[in-house]
């Protein structure tokens, strides 16, 4: 496989990681992909909402390209979207806390404004699933995992030990840092993946290359930069934008 610079032919699969409530940037990024429901193949690797300031309007968009696009774009679950269930979903509301540390306070608001961001959280609750449950029914189904002819596709990673990477845990799929970083895996494709930001693996936000894996999260979350990754005809190539601040 060639690493080449260049972008376009006839069919693409693009790959998009942890666009965490950055509506501008995403949209930016496929506009200047110059992205075509029909044609190209959209792998979405999870972390749609927190930190930034839009995840409202990243799943309602999310919803509307699910309608366009049809089979043509897949949408994988993150850790953010499992912290979010979470909070919903577990009767004594202890996980709320750590969700609200790692920025669901952001898509609180996004989705009911700040007048009821300080209510108790049965009542955010209640709106949100009274208001969007499109919204929660999207982020219940998501995938953890899509495997295609050259790649093997998850939010954070494998487990490189596991005889069968499909085995691991949702924890994993979401979750995962250490060993997957540190460590060759045998799975035979190459892991694209998202969740730790490339800014962490070598000296700047742009895709990371390893043998066995690929790391594609700028860190549009700390307000870095949102990346693409594009394969076609057996090469890469990469397309960024920046997240603006403020």
């Amino acid at each position: 496989m060639n690493y080449v610079n260049e972008v376009r032919s006839i069919a693409r699969e693009i790959f998009i990681s942890d666009i965490h409530g950055q509506f501008e940037a995403f949209t930016s990024l496929l506009a200047k992909l110059d992205y075509q429901p029909a044609e190209d193949v959209l792998y979405l690797l999870g972390d749609y909402i927190d930190r930034g300031p839009q995840s409202n309007e990243v799943i309602e968009y999310l919803l509307e390209l699910k309608e366009t696009a049809g089979s043509n774009i897949t949408f994988l679950k993150g850790n953010h979207e499992a912290m979010m269930l979470d909070a919903f979903e577990n009767e004594d509301k202890s996980n709320v806390g750590l969700w609200f540390e790692n920025g669901g306070r952001e898509t609180i608001k996004s989705y009911i404004g700040d007048d009821l961001i300080s209510s108790p959280f049965d009542e955010i609750e209640h709106a949100i699933r009274r208001d969007y449950p499109d919204h929660l029914e999207f982020i219940k189904n998501l995938q953890l995992y899509e495997e295609t002819t050259d790649h093997i596709l998850v939010h954070a990673g494998i487990d490189p030990f596991l005889e069968n990477w499909k085995q691991a845990s949702e924890h994993t799929f979401v979750w995962t840092r250490s060993p997957f970083l540190e460590s060759n895996h045998a799975a035979g494709k190459t892991v694209v993946f998202g969740h730790t930001p490339t800014l962490t693996l070598h000296e700047d936000a742009s895709v990371w290359f390893q043998s066995d894996k690929i790391g594609i999260d700028g860190g549009a979350g700390f307000q870095k930069q949102l990346n693409a990754l594009i394969y076609e005809d057996e090469a890469y190539s990469t397309v960024s934008v920046p997240v603006e601040v403020g």
